[in-house]
């Protein structure tokens, strides 16, 4: 038990901490870069077709070219509801509506990719930085009483070292919170732009209906 609690373990397992959270920071930064543009390419293709389906409901837009293949990723989660809708132009208004709404649950799935990890980060990462703290103080107070209680300086010194993981912790926490609300604004964005892309469509088959009935 000496040996696996021992002053140099506790420090290797304090710098293991740090070197995790530094590792999870620029995570952090890295994956917001990448889901941020991603969602913004999906968001301007969004407002483009949202836009085309607005202009002119009753536009037979092609069902069949598979020249016009849905982009992949984020970028194509409009085509892929817009293609569901025109493959399902049949069904009732209702029933299209319930299609289209269990294709938006997956769409959401997709557009919040990397979210959960930021909330993670923000949620845990003071815990971490804290855990590491007390390793270090727990360290210190161990070289003290090895000490007989002198080598003071020394022991504050090792007290004020381990206090830079809490600080740590925090300059991660704190940047992975804001990052992940923006992010989460901008899916509520995307997705605002695919229930209005989804209006639109139950508005087309609405209008096929009443044309049919009259």
């Amino acid at each position: 038990m000496n040996a696996i609690f021992s002053d140099a373990a506790l420090r290797a397992v304090e710098q293991s901490i740090l070197g995790l959270l530094l590792a999870m920071g620029a995570a952090c930064v890295a994956l917001f870069a990448w889901r941020w543009r991603a969602l913004g390419a999906a968001q301007s293709g969004m407002r483009k077709l949202s836009a085309g389906l607005a202009e002119n409901l009753t536009a037979q837009l092609p069902r069949d070219d598979q020249t016009a293949k849905p982009a992949a990723g984020e970028a194509g989660s409009a085509d892929r509801l817009i293609r569901l809708g025109l493959d399902n132009v049949h069904l009732c208004p209702e029933a299209l509506e319930k299609v289209l709404e269990s294709q938006e649950v997956r769409e959401r799935h997709l557009l919040e990719r990397g979210a959960q990890f930021l909330g993670t980060v923000g949620a845990n990462a003071p815990f971490l930085g804290l855990t590491g703290t007390v390793l270090g103080i727990l360290s210190a107070f161990r070289r003290m009483a090895s000490q007989g209680g002198t080598g003071g300086v020394e022991v504050m010194s090792a007290i004020a070292g381990a206090l830079i993981a809490t600080a740590v912790g925090l300059i991660v926490a704190i940047p992975a919170v804001v990052l992940y609300n923006l992010l989460k604004a901008r899916v509520r964005k995307a997705m605002d732009g695919l229930g209005e892309i989804r209006n639109l469509l139950l508005a087309r088959s609405l209008q096929a209906s009443a044309k049919e009935i009259f």
